[in-house]
């Protein structure tokens, strides 16, 4: 059966999101069809829609088991130490392996969303939660005196975006544009961004 490979001791609902991001990766959103999807993981579309609905719901259930959000909700609530560069780098770090352990799925996402805008807007759900956190963050250090005040949320963005970069430029280019270590990057950007918000 072409499915059997889901058929072990897993759960219903997380064969069909195995199968889903397999065919999605493989051949595309479009032909990632519910039916080929449902065959692959060992059930009837039928199943599938009871889990998920729909393919959109099926498509959010793949973005919150990839989310990095639960990681950076227990970073910044319970080994958060208010040491600014010490938290930031911790928090850039952590991202930025986590991205990289999900490349082939954030790519999938950028090829996608192009003509699948619903693809694009589920992924920017991940971002909106984490700026939520960092703002928290930063307004709590602000309380503290440890930062001065600016836009939070332009500090969260910033932050998130100088992430990005450096994993969009490893994912896409390796070591071509520089060979230095990711620790060595993300420590320097780091503690250049930290410096704009000191008193």
């Amino acid at each position: 059966m072409e499915g059997s490979m889901f058929l072990t001791t897993k759960g219903t609902a997380q064969r069909i999101i195995e199968a889903a991001l397999q065919l999605i990766s493989e051949k595309g959103y479009t032909a990632a069809t519910t039916k080929t999807i449902a065959e692959l993981a060992g059930v009837n579309e039928v199943t599938l829609f009871r889990h998920f609905g729909n393919k959109r719901g099926l498509l959010k259930a793949i973005i919150e088991q990839f989310s990095y959000y639960p990681l950076l909700q227990q970073e910044i609530n319970q080994n958060v130490t208010w040491e600014l560069e010490k938290d930031l780098l911790n928090f850039s770090l952590k991202h930025f392996h986590f991205l990289m352990s999900i490349k082939d799925f954030v790519m999938i996402g950028f090829k996608e969303s192009i003509q699948f805008p619903e693809i694009s807007e589920e992924i920017a759900n991940i971002p909106l939660l984490i700026k939520k956190e960092l703002i928290h963050y930063f307004q709590e250090m602000h309380q503290q005196g440890k930062i001065r005040e600016v836009d939070f949320e332009a500090a969260a963005l910033s932050l998130i975006a100088l992430n990005f970069g450096h994993f969009m430029s490893r994912a896409r280019l390796g070591t071509i544009v520089s060979d230095l270590p990711t620790e060595e990057l993300l420590q320097t950007s780091v503690a250049i961004f930290s410096r704009g918000l000191v008193s």
